[in-house]
């Protein structure tokens, strides 16, 4: 079998599922990681046959496909930042929103210029974290999850790239002790209610780790609450808060900031939503 047969089965199966272009990437991604082809290579070698074991794995790569899985899950690896990432079902796949965020952040430590003290709350695959060392080496970058899982990933990816991570296991929402006062505390936090999972796309509500996207539709912010309680008494003297967060939670996310003793700002993302908070304390009367 040759890889435009290849190409010709996919499109003809999953053409109820992807639109025409975003197929056409996500097979070029494929058949590179499948065959080492890049796609220059793929369009020259179209017409010759592929090994048996390479067949196969084509094949088992359409099933999982058609079943909703990733493309990042398939191959296990996803981009974020400039940097390959390792990803697989226990870490969520990194989004170009939180890009974003790590850019936020970059940008207002670049502006303090000295080494900072940098806490990632709900790491995951470390991308968040990983990303702020790589780009700010002076810093000292921690990296917080619940999951020991995800946090085998973060790991494996922080030396992969030689970012010098300190990681701690622990869940947030139980936490009354952080082992550091920070200057900085990151969070891309679970923030979607339960209940619009019914509106979800499969790819994401099938095979993302739940624990990572969803909170109670009776307390949706739970986790900026909390976290904000703790910058209280974690955070250094005009430390800040940095937030992904949902598009439509802005004005309850700066009324509850505001309540807690917070000045915060939105920031939107690149499709003109609101997506980030950046949040410090008030000065004290």
């Amino acid at each position: 079998m040759t890889l435009l047969t290849l190409k010709q089965q996919f499109k003809t199966e999953l053409a109820d599922q992807y639109e025409n272009i975003e197929l056409s990437s996500l097979l070029s991604i494929l058949f590179e990681h499948i065959t080492g082809w890049n796609q220059i290579n793929q369009v020259v070698n179209k017409d010759e046959n592929l090994t048996q074991s390479n067949v196969d794995a084509f094949q088992n790569a359409l099933t999982a496909l058609k079943e909703g899985r990733p493309i990042q899950y398939i191959t296990g690896k996803a981009w974020f930042m400039g940097n390959e990432l390792m990803v697989n079902e226990n870490v969520l796949i990194p989004r170009p929103e939180t890009e974003e965020l790590v850019d936020w952040v970059t940008e207002y430590a670049t502006i303090i210029d000295k080494p900072l003290q940098i806490m990632d709350i709900g790491t995951g695959s470390g991308c968040i974290a990983i990303s702020l060392k790589l780009a700010l080496p002076n810093c000292m970058v921690a990296g917080l999850d619940i999951s020991e899982d995800a946090l085998e990933v973060a790991k494996e990816n922080a030396k992969q790239l030689n970012a010098e991570i300190s990681w701690m296991q622990e869940n947030i929402l139980d936490t009354t002790y952080l082992p550091n006062k920070f200057d900085i505390i990151v969070s891309n936090p679970p923030y979607i209610p339960f209940k619009e999972n019914v509106n979800m796309q499969v790819q994401v509500k099938n095979f993302e780790p739940s624990i990572a996207l969803f909170v109670t539709n009776e307390d949706p912010l739970i986790f900026y609450r909390t976290i904000a309680r703790l910058g209280k008494q974690y955070l250094n003297p005009n430390g800040q808060l940095f937030f992904e967060m949902h598009y439509d939670q802005g004005k309850a996310l700066l009324a509850l900031f505001d309540e807690m003793g917070y000045h915060a700002e939105l920031r939107m993302d690149m499709f003109g939503k609101d997506r980030m908070l950046r949040a410090s304390l008030k000065a004290r009367a």
